[in-house]
């Protein structure tokens, strides 16, 4: 009889023994749902742009679109030589070249002749005026268009012709009752250059001259 009471307490003792250690393994070791051992899978969240992020992304957009722009206002135009003066320069459809006087041509709309851009240019090794005298000249000559009207200077560079091979290069532009009118004196490596634009408003043919002239060379 004790002998069986032995038998019975130790079966117990056992299995509360097991039951504790499966307890223990459990808490130290607690199983996932998911299989992975019991440790905690997080998945991460899509991070969201940043602003910098869409602000660069913004600024490519425009810069490649402002870009396609101008190589759209010249990818039809003709490379163009002056039948009195050194220079070619590239003329879009709807305008047409043509030499007014010695040391001047005029590059005019085709459907409205007084519509146009005058063109002047002079060897550097030659030159009667330096790239500031000629600047100075030109204001007058855009006051003088105007009865008076002060002329502005161009400070900004997206109005200013930006070619390759200019070295340097001042714009200015006056507006009156008479009409719109604007000039620039670009330097290159051989020559200067004076454009004078006569319009009649200041959106009119204005970006299509200023592409123009910076192709003069």
């Amino acid at each position: 009889m004790n002998n069986k009471w032995r038998i019975i307490f130790a079966s117990f003792a056992a299995s509360l023994l097991l039951a504790a250690c499966g307890t223990s393994d459990s808490d130290d070791n607690p199983s996932s749902t998911d299989g992975t051992n019991g440790s905690a899978v997080e998945t991460p969240a899509d991070e969201p742009e940043t602003d910098i992020e869409e602000d660069v992304d913004s600024a490519t957009a425009e810069g490649d679109e402002a870009d396609s722009t101008e190589e759209d206002l010249l990818k039809d135009a003709v490379e163009t030589k002056s039948d009195a003066q050194d220079y070619s320069v590239m003329v879009m459809p709807g305008y047409t070249l043509t030499s007014e006087e010695p040391g001047r041509d005029s590059l005019y709309v085709d459907e409205d002749s007084e519509t146009f851009m005058r063109i002047e240019t002079t060897a550097k090794d030659e030159e009667a005026f330096s790239f500031d005298e000629w600047y100075e000249n030109m204001e007058e000559l855009l006051a003088a268009s105007t009865d008076g009207a002060e002329p502005t200077e161009l400070t900004d560079e997206a109005e200013l012709p930006q070619g390759e091979g200019i070295t340097n290069v001042k714009g200015a532009e006056a507006k009156s009752a008479e009409g719109y009118f604007k000039g620039f004196v670009m330097e290159r490596e051989d020559k200067l250059v004076r454009v004078t634009i006569y319009a009649t408003e200041d959106n009119e043919h204005i970006k299509e001259f200023t592409e123009m002239a910076s192709t003069i060379k």
